[in-house]
This record gives structure tokens, C-alpha cells and sequence, in this order.
């Protein structure tokens, strides 16, 4: 991990579980850490947490894997002026080849820019980044409590391959292991798109043999664990 990602992962940290900075760090804080918004559009709340008037800069980017083509997502104000400890509520619109059929997923970035400080004080703005996760859901698609139920877990050449078929966006720890061994596999991303298929190999390099079964920590849509489920492998 690179000194700049590793700094931003602890300043991630710090601010969902509500360790303070100085006065100079302009850090906007989403109300979850994630967005879900439906065809009709969606929004969600950020709180300007400094002492300082500044700037909330919004921008939507794709999955580096995202399938194409991707609806697109607008945010109606994308720099908005937020005074001290006030909360600004973002919107969001979805446009694009409607009505969709499967949920889409992006990320979405959230960043104070403070207020230019007195040269003569030398003192150095900080800006911070909130970068979580957006899922688009299709107006027509039922809401599902278990969507990781509709993976499917097959051995092929000696590899383990897991593919969604579903419309859901199925969001799981990256950590899984298989049964009976425990033998240990990980996913590249925590998260598996719709009709995506992605290939795993055990991180000893041995094989599956004997294998019946994969372990996986599920996450609920707003990413929190919750629960450790196992799923039949089949040949």
C-alpha cells in the first residue's frame, strides 16, 4: 500500500468514528457509508464538520470493471458552498436507457475544500475524501434481504469460479475459504456485479480437491457484516 493511500485510509477511518482534526481539515461527512438510490433518483445528507464555511465538491465516477453501457448519474448541485456544522443535502438523478434492468454500481466522492487560510499564518488547508460506494436500483426490481443467495460456485480446472446471474449487486467480505478444509481464497473486490463471473485460486496454490462447500461473510447493502453463510460447490 503506497504512503498516500495508507494515509487516506486511516483519515477515512478517523472520521467515522468521529476522531477530531484540526481546525484547518475541511472533512464533509456522509450520514452512511453508502448511497442507494432508485431510477426516480436519490440523495443523502453531508455535514460540513469543520468550523469553517467551505466548498462540497460531488463527482460520480465508474467501476474500473463496471460492464457498458453504464445510466448515468447526475448530481444536481456538484459544488455547493456549506457553512460550519451545517448539513447539505445532495441529490442525485438517473438518466440513461430506462426503464433498467439490473442494479448498477459506482462510487461516489465527497470533498470539503477549505477556505483559503492567511499566508502570513502558515498554516495549510487540509481537503479529505469520502470515496463509498453508489448502487443505482432498477424501479421495477423487488428489494432482495439476501442477494448473495444467487451466486453460483463451480470448480473448474483446479479453480474456483463464482458468477451472478442475478440483477442484484452482491456485496461480500473478500476473505472466503472453503469446506472442509478452510483453505483460504480471496476476492479481488468486495463486491460482484450483475452477470459478472470472476476466478479464484487458492492462495497456498493447492488444490480443491475434497472441497463441497465455500464459507463467505455476507454484507448488507450499506456495507456492515452480517453473518457467515455456506454455499454448496459444484463439478
Amino acid at each position: 500500500m503506497s504512503r498516500t493511500l495508507f494515509f487516506k485510509t486511516i483519515l477515512a477511518t478517523m472520521v467515522f468514528f468521529g476522531v477530531s482534526f484540526p481546525s484547518l481539515a475541511v472533512i464533509m461527512k456522509p450520514e452512511t457509508s453508502m448511497v442507494f438510490v432508485d431510477e426516480e433518483g436519490g440523495s443523502i445528507n453531508v455535514k460540513n464538520t469543520s468550523d469553517k464555511d467551505a466548498l462540497l465538491y460531488v463527482k460520480v465516477y465508474d467501476l474500473p470493471n463496471a460492464r457498458q453501457p453504464q445510466p448515468k448519474l447526475l448530481v444536481t448541485q456538484p459544488v455547493t458552498r456549506v457553512g460550519a456544522g451545517k448539513t447539505q443535502r445532495v441529490r442525485f438523478i438517473v438518466s440513461g436507457d430506462l426503464p433498467l434492468k439490473t442494479e448498477y454500481m459506482k462510487r461516489v466522492i465527497f470533498e470539503g475544500i477549505p477556505p483559503k487560510s492567511d499566508a502570513a499564518s502558515n498554516k495549510i488547508g487540509i481537503n479529505i475524501r469520502q470515496d463509498i460506494p453508489i448502487i443505482i436500483h432498477p424501479k421495477a426490481l423487488p428489494l432482495v434481504a439476501e442477494p448473495w443467495k444467487n451466486l453460483k460456485w463451480t470448480v473448474v480446472n483446479e479453480s474456483l469460479q463464482v458468477s451472478n446471474p442475478s440483477p442484484y449487486v452482491v456485496r461480500l467480505n473478500q476473505n472466503i475459504s472453503v469446506a472442509p478444509s478452510g483453505k483460504k481464497l480471496t476476492l479481488k473486490n468486495a463486491y460482484i456485479l450483475p452477470g459478472e463471473k470472476l476466478t479464484l485460486t487458492l492462495d497456498d496454490k493447492s488444490t480443491l480437491s475434497g472441497s463441497d462447500a465455500v464459507k463467505i461473510q455476507t454484507m448488507s447493502k450499506y456495507g456492515y457484516e452480517v453473518g457467515s453463510f455456506e454455499m454448496p460447490i459444484s463439478r
